[in-house]
């Protein structure tokens, strides 16, 4: 399976378009090694998309101001359309809960089984 791209990554997330190619190769480095074929089998370059675009999504936003606001997001809105979201356990928020491409990842994550190898004595 192959790597995403920064293409791909823009289709889904036009807005990061103004991000610095040398940010862009980091984060598409990174990623590649974060999410790999080994755990993520065949979802490993959707994965690997939504993380990319959740971390620059990140990078993107002003550092100080995003220190302030850190936690998960409570509501979307593009255009006259808002979304509001309830947390249902809060055991289970991280920081993938701070960008919509972050909970998209993160949904994949938890559908994902993980292999694992049997070592008998």
């Amino acid at each position: 399976m192959t790597d995403t791209s920064q293409t791909k990554v823009l289709t889904i997330a036009p807005e990061l378009s103004g991000v610095r190619t040398s940010v862009w190769t980091l984060i598409l480095a990174d990623v590649a090694a974060e999410v790999t074929f080994d755990t993520y089998g065949s979802r490993q370059e959707i994965a690997q998309r939504y993380l990319a675009a959740h971390y620059l999504t990140l990078i993107k936003d002003d550092p100080l101001r995003r220190a302030d606001a850190a936690g998960p997001v409570a509501s979307d809105s593009s255009g006259q359309v808002s979304t509001n979201y309830v947390a249902v356990n809060y055991r289970d928020r991280n920081r993938y809960d701070e960008t919509l491409y972050g909970r998209m990842f993160n949904q994949i994550r938890k559908s994902v089984a993980v292999p694992f190898t049997v070592i008998t004595p």
